[in-house]
């Protein structure tokens, strides 16, 4: 997932911000994640609460973007707080890392807010993982949704504090009907959710192989995951559904990225593998290339696990809200996935 090609999806923005409190300097801390009771769900959200908006990775160049996902924030009964990264520019990136590390940890300890969203992913999320006290993040769980390049801070903070966090909607996606029930269905509400099967899985899905799966469900974007895999930041459980898209990568390089992710290990401790979209993934030269799906298939058809290609997850405009660290059950014939315990309290 190369930088440009994801500006180039999720272009974004920039509006006066919210100054930073000032907190001691961040340190790491590493914490083990060994069992369920590890764990921490954030609170549900509901009308009348706090959203704050940062920009933990790209800079933000449109202002009209934010502003339009402020006012639909407040259509859902949300109130805003703007982070001052949505108006730094360091070069690429949405301020330096210490000021976006400091915003982000800062919303985490300020009580009135209720829950995080990223204004677009772009590159230099993973720059914060070694900057982030996750002692801290742990003391006060709550909401935290992206996806793209904030799939590294996804799944840092699901491995290293045990908040369960969200893969989802950004600040400059459409926010459309289907992206917007899915969200509210997995963030606003306590029940095991099983995601719909409609026409917008079965235009794409394809099965690779057979069957069904439980596990805590783990996953992101494949650049991403394939960049931190090896770190502290990204360690699965013994038993994972994995899941992964891409979005403008040639056969070639999702064939690179995915052997990586085999020699390292990776597919050890996973019961099964939900590929999502992989978005615009074409070939400059066609006849000197391999299609997309024929790179999926030649990687995970000999694996003994249920495998699935193109459930709506990721750089499509419509798209499921998954949360990581939650248990759940895939079936890899039909493209059901489905919530085997809720994702919030």
């Amino acid at each position: 997932m190369r930088f440009l090609s994801r500006r180039n999806f999720l272009k974004s923005t920039s509006l006066a911000g919210f100054s930073l409190f000032i907190f001691p300097p961040l340190n790491s801390r590493e914490l083990k994640n060994s069992s369920d009771d590890f764990i921490l769900k954030p609170k549900k959200l509901q009308r009348g609460d706090k959203i704050a908006i940062t920009a933990p990775g790209g800079a933000i160049w449109e202002p009209d973007t934010i502003l339009r996902f402020e006012e639909l924030l407040k259509k859902m009964g949300y109130s805003v707080v703007l982070g001052g990264t949505l108006t730094k520019k360091y070069g690429y990136l949405a301020g330096t890392d210490e000021e976006r590390a400091q915003e982000l940890t800062n919303f985490f300890l300020d009580s009135t807010i209720n829950g995080i969203i990223a204004m677009r992913g772009g590159w230099g999320c993973a720059r914060l993982l070694d900057k982030i006290d996750y002692s801290i993040i742990r003391s006060n769980p709550k909401f935290f949704m992206g996806f793209s390049d904030v799939s590294s801070l996804l799944n840092a903070l699901f491995i290293r504090a045990g908040l369960v966090t969200f893969h989802g909607l950004v600040g400059v996606n459409s926010w459309n009907q289907f992206s917007t029930n899915i969200f509210k269905n997995i963030v606003c509400s306590t029940h095991n959710y099983s995601f719909p099967l409609d026409e917008i899985l079965t235009k794409n899905f394809i099965t690779i192989n057979d069957g069904i799966a439980q596990g805590k469900l783990i996953g992101g974007n494949l650049s991403v995951i394939s960049g931190i895999v090896g770190s502290t930041y990204f360690q699965l459980p013994e038993e994972t559904i994995l899941f992964l898209e891409e979005i403008n990568e040639e056969p070639y390089v999702v064939d690179r990225l995915l052997t990586h992710l085999k020699i390292a290990g990776v597919y050890k401790n996973v019961k099964g593998i939900i590929f999502g979209s992989c978005f615009k993934c074409i070939a400059e030269k066609p006849h000197e290339s391999m299609l997309i799906i024929d790179v999926v298939k030649e990687h995970f058809a000999n694996l003994k696990i249920p495998v699935s290609y193109g459930s709506p997850i990721g750089h499509e405009a419509s798209k499921w809200t998954l949360p990581i660290g939650i248990n759940v059950e895939m079936n890899a014939g039909n493209g059901s996935l489905k919530l085997l315990e809720s994702a919030v309290i």
